[in-house]
């Protein structure tokens, strides 16, 4: 049996837009591995209208007396969902989103 974790997320005072906004930014860097990077960084890269355009990774692929570490995957299947009133939008892992 697979393992679920549950992160709920309130936003109060914020349109469904700007939930929306959220939600696709977060299943992004989800998606993109944010949470699997070991030795390194990650620069996300915004319009100027907040709208994430790009992500850049930096990693360390090897320093001098660190053993080496296996990579997780640590949330494989996850789902973000945004319910709000009466609409709810939900993104199953590994979809794309627009």
């Amino acid at each position: 049996m697979k393992e679920t974790g549950t992160i709920t997320i309130n936003l109060e005072g914020v349109s469904f837009e700007e939930t929306e906004k959220c939600r696709r930014v977060l299943h992004t860097l989800i998606s993109q591995g944010l949470f699997n990077i070991r030795n390194g960084s990650m620069n996300l890269h915004f319009d100027f209208e907040g709208t994430l355009q790009e992500i850049e990774v930096h990693l360390k692929k090897w320093k001098k007396n660190k053993p080496d570490l296996d990579l997780h995957k640590l949330l494989d299947g996850a789902i973000i969902e945004v319910l709000q009133s009466n609409t709810s939008t939900r993104t199953p892992s590994g979809a794309s989103i627009r």
